[in-house]
């Protein structure tokens, strides 16, 4: 199996489309929680304009950059719905732009890895609060197979996770 290196900028781009239109509620917002995965906001919404919140579509990435009392987790998550949500502005979206060479799915499997939030963490900067910016994400480089090999290791790895919880539940 042949691997193509990459730096993850290339294969990745910024989503900022704001709900300036007002069409995206207090229902449709989300916050990130350290295990990965969009949950129901904690913040305290009374009173906010959500016309700056930043549209999660379907398929799209949204982290936040602030890395400072995670639990040494970068807060990520990947929206596998086929709902949009919206996020804080203060947040960081974006998606595959090259579905050609690396499947978001395969790309979540990699942020997932304890490897990766070590490298986040060790790449954080700042004083007080220390940040894993955009240019940093971007400056990852990646070894990705091809996208059969990719689908492979999804469909292998979503089994465990459905195998996990099934024996969880």
């Amino acid at each position: 199996m042949a691997l193509s290196k990459y730096k993850l900028g290339e294969l990745i781009e910024l989503r900022d489309e704001r709900n300036s239109d007002g069409k995206f509620t207090l229902g449709d917002v989300k916050g990130i929680s350290i295990k990965k995965k969009f949950i129901e906001t904690k913040a305290d919404m009374q009173d906010v304009s959500l016309s700056p919140y930043i549209l999660v579509k379907p398929d799209y990435f949204a982290y936040v950059t602030v890395t400072s009392r995670n639990g040494e987790k970068i807060t990520l998550a990947h929206n596998v719905t086929n709902q949009t949500y919206i996020v804080s502005s203060s947040y960081v979206v974006f998606q595959v732009s090259r579905p050609d060479l690396l499947l978001s799915d395969y790309l979540f499997m990699y942020f997932n890895r304890p490897e990766f939030d070590r490298y986040a963490r060790f790449n954080s900067w700042g004083s007080a609060r220390e940040t894993f910016d955009w240019d940093t994400m971007c400056d990852i480089d990646i070894e990705i197979p091809d996208l059969p090999t990719q689908q492979k290791y999804v469909d292998i790895y979503k089994a465990m996770v459905a195998n996990q919880q099934s024996y969880e539940r």
